[in-house]
């Protein structure tokens, strides 16, 4: 069995998924966490690497630890939001 697990998208990362502000990425069941989750997307969209290894994540408007494997529940909102500037 496997899980659609919605990821909301920021600022770079939006504009590498063609400015989509959010993606869908299906995983295993047993394997519905956040670092198996950056690392499907990695794997799916080569082109975020970069930016994925330095975004902060958040699940329901929480920041997680960086580097931290936290289980994604169902309903989860998982955001992925990559450093921005302004002036």
């Amino acid at each position: 069995m496997s899980k659609s697990i919605k990821c909301l998208l920021f600022a770079k990362l939006k504009e590498i998924f063609d400015n989509n502000s959010e993606i869908t990425i299906t995983l295993p069941i047993d394997k519905c966490t956040t670092l198996n989750l950056l690392n499907e997307i990695k794997s799916l969209y080569p082109k975020s690497i970069y930016i994925i290894n330095i975004s902060l994540v958040a699940i329901n408007c929480e920041y997680i630890e960086k580097d931290k494997d936290v289980i994604i529940n169902e309903n989860d909102e998982v955001a992925i939001i990559p450093p921005v500037s302004g002036g």
